[in-house]
């Protein structure tokens, strides 16, 4: 599991820093197309000799390689590109909608790729996944995207451009502060993100349905809570919505770590899914609303590190920290720290400005 924990994440956060640069200086619609169809290409390459020649446990790693590469490069363009294609008053809308997508995503996923596992085997599964590329960069090559203009931004023309990205951010303020409670937040929810599993086998039991009801609850709660954003057009507030997102979710994480029966621990991981999206979607937007165009690729790739990617570094501490201390424990303490957090986010973010 470490394997393939460094497999799916190391990659990205290698990979997403010169990212960033290749989305402020280039074409973001044809960066996300050819990305998408040499991952594919290259994913199909390997699963054929798995499938066909050698089932080596190592390819399905290389394989894991190659699409967390893809992710690095895709996800700060398709951030960076949201707002030329989405008016802004639409910005907060089209973002929850996409949160809803990706939560639905994430219920049907699993389910056919079972189905395809168990009647067809794994080399389908890749195939299915190839054809569904195939159709993403059929209908996004259709739309027009103009590139982005660097004619302001003279260092993203040279080699230090991912520098000047950081020295930007180092030189406004509020970016700066608001990235470094980002970090910070998402190391505290780390343990809730990446132990619940465990922390139910351990307390509940490890029957399937236990652990299938851990992923459908939370799912269906980030649904709901992509609906809320969805059905908004603009909040006022976006550091207050911020700050709402993080102190829920703190609330949440620490009442799954108190003793109490698998249903009550199931209520709150449904209210901490509901409330991930005003923190993922508010983020964004929030971005996307105040940063300068031409640097919206590289600030959204140091923003992929320093919330979810930040997790890998994270679970180096929790993880042996997990086998010496209840996770529970664990849960209860980090849960109330994000709601600290949460009001000194709030508190010093509202006081600076762009």
């Amino acid at each position: 599991m470490t394997y393939v924990s460094l497999a799916t994440a190391l990659p990205a956060i290698l990979i997403s820093l010169t990212a960033g640069v290749l989305a402020d200086r280039y074409n973001r619609k044809m960066l996300i197309v050819l990305s998408a169809a040499v991952v594919t290409l290259l994913t199909l390459l390997v699963a054929s000799i798995f499938a066909f020649m050698t089932q080596d446990l190592w390819l399905l790693l290389v394989i894991a390689v190659i699409r967390s590469f893809g992710n690095g490069l895709e996800n700060p363009a398709a951030n960076a590109l949201l707002p030329q294609l989405v008016p802004a008053k639409h910005l907060t809308r089209v973002n929850g909608y996409n949160q809803i997508l990706m939560a639905a995503m994430l219920v049907m996923s699993p389910l056919l790729a079972g189905y395809i596992l168990s009647d067809l085997g794994i080399f389908w599964i890749f195939v299915v996944d190839a054809l569904s590329a195939a159709l993403a960069i059929l209908f996004l090559s259709v739309v027009h995207v103009p590139t982005p203009s660097a004619s302001h931004d003279r260092a993203a023309k040279r080699a230090d451009g991912i520098l000047a990205g950081l020295q930007y951010v180092r030189r406004t303020p509020i970016l700066l502060a608001f990235m470094l409670f980002t970090g910070l937040a998402f190391i505290l929810v780390a343990p809730s993100s990446q132990l619940s599993t465990l922390y139910v086998n351990r307390t509940f039991g490890s029957e399937v349905w236990h652990l299938t009801f851990n992923e459908w609850f939370w799912t269906i709660g980030a649904g709901l809570g992509g609906l809320y954003i969805a059905r908004h057009k603009h909040f006022r507030d976006q550091l207050g919505l911020i700050a709402i997102g993080f102190a829920g979710s703190g609330l949440a994480f620490a009442e799954m770590g108190l003793p109490q029966s698998f249903s009550f621990y199931l209520l709150f991981m449904f209210v901490s899914g509901t409330f991930y999206p005003l923190i993922q979607a508010g983020q964004t937007i929030y971005l996307q609303e105040n940063v300068p165009a031409d640097k919206l690729g590289r600030v959204f790739s140091l923003w992929a590190i320093l919330s979810t990617g930040i997790y890998p570094l994270a679970m180096l501490v929790y993880g042996p920290l997990a086998d010496q201390v209840p996770i529970g424990r664990i849960f209860v303490v980090t849960g109330l720290l994000l709601i600290g957090v949460a009001y000194w986010f709030w508190h010093r973010l509202r006081k600076l400005s762009w």
